[in-house]
């Protein structure tokens, strides 16, 4: 059932002879609970354009995205689409068809969606170990990455740049911030690493805290 901010932006939509573009780029990699319905898949009104590629579900190698367009769309994403580029290898689409038709594309997404709860789980703990005073972590229920934010107004633009200088990558989120008051908070990825990595890379942010 549609909330009421979904409601409202339909409205808008239909109003206004809009579209909505939802792009659920993390939408199979969801840990805990059920899957949450995409907006397109609750839409009756025909307003919403669902995007994606396979980018992160396979790999960026293969140069595959999609749409999910409303009726009154398709011949014009078709005739856009063929004036701007050559499609994508036909090869290409076929393999990934069959390999979704036959039942391995969800088996993947599975091994996978285990794989990253784990590999959040032991980013999550490690900087509970090493961290703890410095970092309040809030473990996603859905995505690659995750959000720990700084305590006692540490700087997290400094510790970004310290970081870099212990081989460690993270994004300061304080620089996000338009019109609402920034909080310092650091963004860490932890879908592309091996769990073995996780805790010598979060001593070495360590050693940058320090």
């Amino acid at each position: 059932m549609a909330d009421a901010w979904s409601t409202k932006a339909w409205r808008w939509a239909r109003e206004s002879g809009a579209f909505i573009v939802e792009d659920d780029y993390a939408s199979e990699f969801r840990y805990g609970g059920r899957p949450l319905a995409s907006l397109q898949g609750l839409d009756e009104a025909e307003r919403v354009i669902y995007i994606g590629t396979l980018n992160k579900a396979l790999f960026p190698g293969l140069r595959l995205g999609y749409a999910v367009v409303p009726p009154s769309l398709v011949r014009a994403f078709v005739t856009t689409r063929t004036l701007m580029d050559r499609q994508p290898s036909s090869l290409c689409q076929a393999v990934v068809a069959a390999f979704m038709e036959e039942g391995h594309f969800a088996a993947h997404i599975r091994r996978m969606r285990e794989m990253y709860r784990d590999q959040r789980d032991a980013l999550v703990a490690a900087i509970g170990r090493r961290l703890g005073d410095h970092l309040a972590v809030d473990p996603p229920d859905q995505g690659m990455h995750l959000v720990a934010y700084t305590r006692r107004g540490l700087s997290d633009v400094t510790i970004a740049r310290a970081g870099r200088e212990h081989d460690v990558v993270v994004h300061a989120m304080s620089r996000l911030y338009v019109e609402a008051p920034a909080q310092s908070a650091l963004m860490l990825g932890f879908s592309g690493y091996p769990r073995q990595s996780i805790a010598p890379a979060v001593a070495r942010l360590a050693r940058a805290f320090e």
